[in-house]
């Protein structure tokens, strides 16, 4: 029998459709919960919609070492100040290590010393606002040139830069370069050849010359090359090193150059194409050979990059962070870690979602697996856009379906058979990635662990309500569950909705508050009025039991 949660709602004749207690509580609720908004909204000036302009990253650096059970120290690239990057809210914390920043030629150096037994972990913020960086290329004969000693210093050969080796020299004199007024032209033949010339072989090396004996070579290996062969030329050049920040994209280190041309450094990448014109996604740490990190005293050593892209413009961070709120300050949920703020921008998305399932259950009258299965099916396609999220429920779906008529056959028990459903949403899952690759869509169900468990819990509730009421019922069940959770999945992928959840958490109180009222209405829903259209059109005035 169809079970439409009667139990939930009042089955009496008389009386409003919510009572006075209830109504009383979802207003408090729901008044403090705008309440702390507005006053964060009139008095402290944070905007209620995110900025149209990108805000800035919040970066952070995890290192992690096992020391010797002696002295020692870590060092690591930091950000500089400049026209295109503005730094600022740095912070870092160590266990029982100090902190200072130095200044190493044109590089920031965080530097921590102290003593170094088992495992430390060092973590190192800021926020930055990039910009792109555009460089007008000089015309022969303008700008002033390097002076001797700084051309000396980016034009010799080094270990990592062999620019004096006799494979350089030859390549050189095969490539018919410009003259040596024209710099720029100079340098523009030359990145044409490892741009186009030297294959990306991500599992090759890094060595310069053999990446151009083997006209292949790693990421690192190309930009090796590229300035080696403009040092060669007689060209200043130099490493730098950053990072490419993209949102929904785990931070990663990027090695690019700069070549000077009448004292004119531009910056160019044979790996990430540009010339002249750094993209806004990449941010400079230093230049020069300096790794990004190392250490002295330890035996290993590891490090790992986090970012989130924020809503709010630097001033307005500033303003949530600043110490004459201190209330503020602690209550701001920008001031957490990166990883704790990720987590809590999906969490904060949820009462939403609950909210929805609340209305449609008890509002409209559909019947869901669960209260909060079409919500985890939401969360779990969230990372999708909407048609392949439901594909994959339908392919899903679809074999739960065909693979119950084969399993019933064999008469196994309950268990056995939710397993081996598991087992085949695996290999389906599995099937479609490799589809993904041929098609060229390799991020395709690239992260599906989280998904899997609850496509599984899917077809664990569409198997045990068409063992108990019927495949009919089921598949109706499970139609509904995933109508509610496509309701729910613009949501979640909300950009407004993910910043105000996140920039003003009380308005979970307000959304309880919400809840309250649904809960404790005693009316009609939609699917009554549907059901009982009959005595709505004929004016009867008794109500059904």
């Amino acid at each position: 029998m169809r079970r439409v949660d009667e139990s939930e709602r009042s089955s009496g004749t008389g009386g409003a459709p919510v009572s006075r207690s209830v109504f009383v509580t979802g207003l408090l609720l729901v008044a403090a919960g705008l309440g702390l908004l507005a006053v964060k909204v009139g008095v402290y000036g944070i905007p209620l919609v995110p900025t149209e302009t990108p805000g800035p990253w919040q970066v952070e650096l995890r290192i992690h070492v096992r020391g010797e059970g002696g002295r020692g120290s870590v060092r690591a690239l930091l950000p500089p100040p400049s026209a295109t990057q503005s730094i600022f809210d740095e912070r870092s914390s160590s266990d029982r290590l100090s902190f200072s920043i130095r200044e190493q030629e044109e590089n920031r150096l965080g530097v921590w010393t102290g003593w170094l037994e088992d495992i430390h972990e060092i973590v190192y913020q800021f926020r930055i606002q990039s910009r792109p960086r555009e460089v007008a290329v000089p015309a022969p004969g303008e700008g002033e040139p390097l002076s001797r000693a700084l051309r000396l210093q980016f034009t010799r050969p080094t270990s990592a830069l062999p620019a004096s080796a006799a494979a350089v020299k030859e390549l050189l004199a095969q490539l018919d370069l410009p003259s040596q007024d024209d710099v720029a032209a100079r340098i523009r033949t030359i990145y044409a050849f490892v741009a186009h010339e030297i294959e990306r072989i991500p599992s090759a090396g890094d060595d310069a010359l053999l990446t151009l004996a083997h006209r292949g070579g790693s990421a690192e290996g190309k930009e090796r090359l590229l300035i080696t062969l403009l040092r060669g030329a007689g060209i200043p050049a130099r490493v730098v090193r950053g990072l490419e920040l993209r949102e929904g994209v785990t931070p990663e280190p990027r090695t690019w150059a700069e070549a000077s041309a009448r004292g004119v450094w531009i910056p160019l990448s044979a790996v990430h194409d540009f010339f002249g014109s750094r993209p806004e996604a990449f941010i400079e740490l230093g230049r020069g050979e300096q790794p990004l990190v190392e250490a002295t005293g330890v035996r290993v050593v590891g490090h790992r990059f986090m970012a989130i892209r924020e809503s709010l413009r630097p001033d307005e961070i500033a303003s949530l962070l600043a110490p004459d709120n201190p209330v503020l300050r602690k209550l701001s949920l920008y001031r957490l870690p990166v990883p704790s703020q990720a987590a809590l921008r999906v969490l904060l998305l949820l009462p939403l979602g609950a909210l929805t399932v609340a209305f449609f259950r008890n509002g409209i009258g559909i019947a869901t697996y669960g209260t909060f299965l079409p919500v985890l099916i939401a969360l779990a396609l969230r990372d999708y856009p909407l048609s392949m999220g439901l594909a994959l429920v339908a392919i899903v779906t679809g074999l739960a379906v065909f693979a119950r008529g084969g399993l019933e056959r064999l008469r196994l028990l309950m268990v056995p058979r939710l397993s081996i459903l598991l087992c085949l949403v695996v290999l389906v899952v599995t099937g479609l990635a490799l589809l993904g690759e041929d098609v060229e869509l390799p991020d395709l169900f690239a992260g599906v662990v989280f998904p899997i468990v609850i496509l599984t819990m899917l077809v664990e509730r569409l198997y045990i309500t068409s063992a108990e009421e019927g495949l009919r019922e089921a598949l109706i069940r499970a139609f509904w569950s995933v109508v509610v959770a496509a309701g729910i999945h613009p949501l979640l992928r909300s950009e407004i909705a993910g910043y105000l959840m996140f920039s003003f958490p009380e308005l979970v109180i307000a959304i309880v508050g919400l809840l309250v009222w649904i809960g404790g209405y005693t009316g009609y829903r939609v699917a009554d009025l549907v059901r009982f259209r009959a005595l709505v059109r004929d004016g009867s005035g008794a109500r059904p039991s």
